[in-house]
């Protein structure tokens, strides 16, 4: 037995510390069970817990007492002057729903290290807003990427209490590039990574693993129908595509970040070219970046460019855009479904980004400013030629 009169302060300090959190007791409840301290002498022990780290003091805004249409109010504030107004304009010129869109800072600096710093900042200020969506979703697809990872990664550094009523499904919708298992952010281990955050449990969803990423263009034709055959009958691609009651068509959330023109395909952009068996230069000149794999035309392509992009996006064994379409129509349909979710740090993705809210293929935006400012730059230079043409 503790004989609580003889401890040093700083034991005493994470012994208020435990109470306190894990037993919600008052400092007068506290002071007591420490051998009669004073409410000042508990309230100097929880400084020195929340001083040392022992104590983690929670924020949480009471959500539910404002309407959604306050909260939209006040995200406005948070986004570039103007840029409300114009996606709206564009949206109806366009015929497209208008995606709910989130902007936070995310600091300077284009180097790989402070791109790192970069994405782990909006990962961590987009915690509390990606635990909202996912908790009132059932089964939600996790792309790939760094900025997944880093928004995986804040969701567990915010310690935000998880709520979920039920079980989530966490499923993994990109096939394994060669680059990737190595680094930690391949949409099979995110997928894991979220299912034990929001379960409590390791990832025992499906696997997307054990098959190629691309069956290349030119091989065989009976080649290809041979791996697709192969990729179709593993567990992993079946559970989640193509088996009874596949994932797919019931997902009501897509976690996804975006590749730019110059980095698509997170950087394994030699792993494509190789199957596409055409110069670097030509895909670059089709696509405005990806979501999760899938290669986004530019706009205002030809017939014969657009069925280009289409033939390329065949080789691909992971998710595909009808998908990803009909993932976004359910949350276009249903206000309490998140639908397509896309977070994407950095000016250089508002291009593909841009490409995917004509395409009526995103709900929801939560991006930086340099990129909500790259997006609004773009919006106005196509509404000038709009109206100049």
């Amino acid at each position: 037995m503790l004989d609580v009169k003889k401890l040093p302060f700083d034991e005493r300090a994470k012994c208020a510390a435990y109470m306190r959190a894990s037993y919600n007791m008052s400092q007068l409840e506290i002071g007591t069970v420490l051998g009669g301290l004073s409410q000042p002498q508990v309230s100097r022990l929880l400084a020195q817990a929340e001083q040392k780290g022992y104590l983690v003091v929670e924020q949480r805004f009471a959500r539910e007492l404002f309407s959604d249409e306050w909260i939209q109010m006040v995200d406005r504030l948070l986004m570039p002057s103007g840029l409300f107004g114009e996606l709206k304009d564009f949206c109806r010129r366009h015929g497209v729903c208008e995606p709910r869109l989130r902007a936070f800072e995310s600091g300077p600096g284009h180097t790989e290290v402070r791109m790192a710093q970069r994405r782990t900042r909006l990962g961590r200020l987009a915690a509390g807003r990606m635990v909202e969506l996912i908790e009132k979703s059932r089964i939600v697809g996790v792309a790939w990427g760094r900025t997944i990872k880093s928004v995986v990664e804040g969701i567990q550094a915010s310690r935000l209490p998880i709520t979920a009523s039920e079980r989530i499904e966490f499923a993994a919708v990109c096939a394994e590039l060669v680059s990737l298992a190595q680094h930690g952010y391949s949409s099979s281990i995110l997928a894991g990574a979220l299912s034990e955050i929001f379960n409590g449990e390791p990832g025992s969803g499906p696997q997307l693993t054990g098959f190629p990423a691309y069956v290349p263009r030119h091989y065989a034709p009976d080649m290809r129908q041979s791996i697709w055959r192969f990729v179709r009958e593993t567990p992993g691609h079946r559970r989640v595509f193509s088996g009874a009651g596949a994932l797919i068509h019931r997902m009501d959330m897509l976690l996804s970040s975006v590749g730019s023109t110059s980095r698509p395909v997170l950087g394994s952009f030699d792993e494509l070219v190789a199957a596409a068996g055409i110069p670097a230069e030509r895909i670059t000149t089709l696509v405005a970046g990806d979501l999760g794999g899938i290669l986004i035309p530019r706009a205002n392509l030809s017939p014969d460019e657009t069925r280009l992009v289409d033939d390329l996006n065949e080789m691909w064994t992971g998710l595909h855009l009808d998908h990803v379409r009909d993932i976004a129509a359910r949350g276009d349909k249903d206000p309490a479904t998140a639908g397509v979710v896309v977070v994407a740090v950095g000016a250089g993705r508002a291009g593909v980004i841009l490409e995917l809210i004509r395409g009526n293929l995103v709900n929801e935006v939560i991006m930086d400013h340099a990129g909500a400012n790259e997006l609004r730059t773009l919006i106005a230079a196509e509404t000038v030629d709009a109206g100049t043409g």
